[in-house]
This record gives C-alpha cells, structure tokens and sequence, in this order.
C-alpha cells in the first residue's frame, strides 16, 4: 500500500472512530454472522460486484469490517458476506498485522504455477458459532498473482506468497460464498471446546508465521 493510500485508509478508521464515539451503537452493531445464525443464508451466496458509482459504499463497508474485526486482532481478515453485506469486498492482512489490513474491493486471482500447500485454517463464522468448533485443512495455492481495486479506488496488482496467498483466498472464497469447512477438499477436525479450537489456532499462528512474505505490490 503506497503512502497516499495508507493515509487515505487510516483517514476512514480516524473517521469511524469519530463516529464511534459520537454514536457508540456504530462499532457495536456491526456483528460477525455465523454459520448458525439466522443470517447465515446470506453467506452461501455469491456476492455482487462493487459499481463504478459505488465506491462511497465499498469505503464504508471497507471500514465497517475493520470495526467488526477490532475485538478479534491480530487477524488475517473478514468478508463482506460475514458482517451480512453481499458485496465484492474485503480486508486482509499478509502477516495478521493490524496495520497492513487493507481493503480489497472486486478482486480476482489467477495461480503461480500449479503447486498447493495445506493449512489449517479457522474461520470467525464458524469459531464464534455456538457449537460448532471446527478446523480445516484447506488445500491452497502457494503463489498467485491477484488485483483489486483498494479503498482509494486504485487499481492495485500483487504478487502473493506463502500465508499471504492463503489469507486472500480464504477471504476470496467468502465472495463465492464459500465457508472454508464446507469445501469437498476441505479435511475437518472438531474441538470439544471453544477454548481447545483456540489452543490448536495458537498453534497454527506460529506455524503460519514461518510463512510470512511481504507483497510485491505495484499500481495499474
């Protein structure tokens, strides 16, 4: 993300705040849905893409997935389906650094060459489920090329490695209306506990640290 963007991005979350504080309800409304809700339909549904005229909107939405994500950082991202909003749009981060989630609006991926990695991944629609605490291990590909329109309206070209490429096609599959433990190659592991499932995810974090790769990023 290239200085103007970033001082654009942290404009909106300086702006959220601000209206966090003057209405506390705005954070607090905006809920993660879960496989088990009453909203879950909207999370098997392939979303639509963000407009020409509509990037007022994908900004806001952008912003309101950085609040519903707030309670739960570090993490790697969130997708517009699972604040109950079926639009293209959603925030990731390359290391689960708060400070590089960044928006990603429209994108589209094509792989690097054919070779996949497995991981573990956990996902918020179903972690914070009651009940259902799940694990996948998800087949990913380990290099791709992806772009996307970022919240400044730019079109933006990267080159994703390693746990970076693992985060953005998780988020991608959220847009198709995917949940990662309902892909057939997906390999499932259940938790007796809430708390076991975050033991195992601690676990899984220091793994997933080993694959930490910057992006090499460049504007079209």
């Amino acid at each position: 993300m290239g200085i103007e963007s970033l001082m654009i991005w942290k404009m909106f979350c300086i702006l959220g705040v601000l209206m966090s504080f003057f209405d506390p309800t705005f954070a607090e409304n905006i809920k993660i849905i879960t496989i088990d809700g009453p909203l879950q339909p909207i999370l098997k549904m392939k979303t639509e893409e963000i407009g020409t005229d509509e990037m007022p909107l994908a900004q806001e939405i952008v912003q309101k997935l950085f609040f519903a994500l707030q309670p739960y950082l570090p993490a790697a991202g969130l997708a517009a389906p699972q604040i109950g909003i079926s639009k293209s749009v959603f925030i990731f981060s390359f290391d689960r650094d708060p400070n590089n989630l960044e928006g990603v609006i429209n994108p589209y991926f094509v792989p690097i060459g054919e070779e996949k990695i497995e991981g573990w991944e956990c996902c918020f629609s179903v972690m914070l489920s009651n009940g259902a605490w799940k694990s996948a291990k998800i087949p990913r590909y380990e290099s791709i090329k992806v772009q996307y329109l970022n919240a400044a309206g730019e079109r933006i070209e990267k080159t994703l490695e390693g746990f970076a490429a693992k985060a953005f096609q998780h988020e991608y599959d959220h847009l198709r209306g995917i949940v990662n433990i309902d892909r057939e190659d997906a390999i499932i592991r259940d938790f007796a506990s809430k708390e076991e499932l975050l033991d195992f995810m601690q676990q899984v974090k220091q793994e997933d640290s080993l694959h930490y790769k910057k992006p090499n990023s460049k504007k079209l």
